[in-house]
């Protein structure tokens, strides 16, 4: 049956990271990183299905932006030696679905992402390597790295920017002034959006639906993996 996961982490330079490169990575690209003055090249990078910009829906057919820019972009908005630059979700894409089913329901994810935050999603669709696979890599290990903003996309005077921070980069403190929930709250809303979308589409197909409570909670005896 098909495998649960939906994890989160953030992007942060007080970690090294950089948007730039970390795009770079998950796209197998060339791109190059202003901010750090160097070249940031993957492109020998295998495992590649797709590798999409997703625009929030307020935004489509007025602005176009690739990855070079938009990133460049998110490391050029950030001015503390310790930002977040960009924030990740990682999703495990049912095996069962063909490719053109699994892309379509990672681009829903990240449409839904990037129209709750009003964020850019980078969107990369990964597949195991024949050399992952010989290592004892799981050949069913489709999935989907999908890269947001820290900042809310807008355009002003006829130009994109990236201006106030997402509501989910926000601390509790702040959150809880505008009336949102925690945000470990939030994170489990999200993994419930992506098992709701997973499962409607596997529905859709007849096939096994995943669940993301832990074995303990669904009472199963096994160990995870």
């Amino acid at each position: 049956m098909a495998i649960y996961m939906a994890t989160t982490k953030p992007i942060s330079r007080s970690k090294g990271q950089s948007a730039v490169a970390s795009a770079s990575y998950r796209a197998g690209e060339k791109l190059q990183d202003e901010r750090y003055g160097k070249t940031q090249n993957y492109t020998n990078r295998n495992g590649v299905m797709s590798k999409d910009i997703i625009l929030p829906s307020h935004l489509k057919g007025q602005i176009e932006i690739d990855r070079n820019q938009l990133w460049n972009m998110a490391e050029h908005s950030e001015k503390k030696v310790n930002s977040r630059v960009a924030r990740e979700w990682i999703v495990n894409l049912p095996h069962e679905l063909d490719e053109k089913e699994r892309k379509e329901l990672a681009h829903e994810f990240s449409q839904a992402l990037a129209d709750k935050f009003g964020v850019i999603a980078d969107c990369c669709i990964h597949e195991p390597t024949e050399k992952e696979i010989a290592r004892g890599a799981d050949p069913r290990n489709f999935h989907a790295h999908i890269m947001l903003t820290t900042r809310k996309a807008e355009i002003k005077n006829n130009i994109l920017v990236l201006g106030q921070k997402s509501n989910c980069e926000l601390s509790d403190t702040d959150r809880k002034k505008l009336g949102l929930s925690k945000a470990k709250d939030e994170v489990t809303e999200i993994r419930l959006l992506w098992e709701t979308m997973a499962n409607e589409k596997l529905a859709e197909y007849g096939y096994d639906l995943i669940d993301s409570r832990s074995y303990q909670s669904q009472g199963i005896e096994l160990t995870p993996q």
